[in-house]
């Protein structure tokens, strides 16, 4: 044989090769950020004009993540006001086949906490408005949301089936001291105590389809609407109004990314 094919013969299995990983490196990551306005970042400013009026934020903790990780590919799909359903049928076929990490905030706005937050929170409103507002939140966190998010989390499962999968839960907006003006003492327990319904749902739902639940709770513990100055990481009633009740930049970076990050790297 000669020499030039014997050579050639040789050498053409390592062609078919991948590139080698450094040791110790992991490939990077391929990340979808999906859900409503706490993942887009509202609150936080700096927002993306090109993201119109799903308001997504610089300053968001998926942008943050991305930043300090960042993934070979990025999708920032979260938007203002969405629902379960939405994030369904807007969010999920975009994501890839082939994503790696996913990471899901959802479920307020099925509960109506936007109408609870003006029942409850907003001056001059009266108890009975605000039961009827959290009555209702409660029956359809009962009755509905456990249906939905079973749906939302098996479509997504089925869309990116390899993919590390991290849902968040919601802080407290509220602090609960006799000196807070919004609401009443008796109003913020009961709004919180919603929020940790909601939150223990969303654990127990997220766990049944082997996802990661990252409970932002404890970091935004002393942070809620009522303290003033920058222990405050959630905006009371703001302008825009849109903002109100939202977590500003310090709790997108202090309390969600922190928990995104153990919940994602760990």
């Amino acid at each position: 044989m000669r020499p030039q094919l014997l050579a050639a013969l040789t050498a053409a299995p390592l062609l078919l090769l991948p590139a080698a990983t450094p040791a110790g490196a992991a490939p990077a990551a391929r990340y979808a950020a999906l859900g409503d306005s706490y993942a887009a970042g509202v609150g936080a400013g700096a927002y993306d004009p090109v993201s119109a009026g799903c308001r997504r934020s610089t300053r968001s903790y998926p942008e943050l993540w991305r930043a300090a990780n960042g993934p070979a590919d990025f999708l920032f799909a979260a938007c203002n006001g969405a629902a379960t359903a939405d994030v369904e049928r807007d969010q999920v076929p975009r994501v890839p086949a082939d994503t790696t990490l996913v990471t899901l905030t959802v479920g307020g706005n099925d509960l109506g906490f936007g109408d609870a937050v003006v029942a409850c929170l907003q001056p001059l409103t009266t108890d009975a408005h605000c039961d009827a507002a959290l009555d209702e939140s409660e029956r359809r966190l009962r009755e509905e949301l456990p249906g939905r998010l079973d749906t939302l989390y098996r479509a997504l499962d089925a869309k990116a089936p390899a993919a590390r999968v991290v849902v968040t839960g919601y802080p407290h907006l509220l602090g609960t001291a006799a000196t807070c003006l919004i609401g009443t003492e008796a109003r913020r327990a009961r709004f919180n105590a919603l929020t940790d319904a909601l939150d223990d749902l969303i654990e127990r739902q997220s766990a049944k389809q082997g996802f990661r639940f990252a409970d932002v709770r404890a970091g935004f513990d002393g942070h809620g609407a009522c303290r003033g100055g920058p222990d405050e990481w959630i905006h009371p009633i703001t302008l825009p109004l849109w903002e109100s009740y939202h977590p500003k930049a310090a709790g997108q970076s202090g309390g969600y990314l922190p928990s995104v990050s153990d919940a994602a790297l760990g």
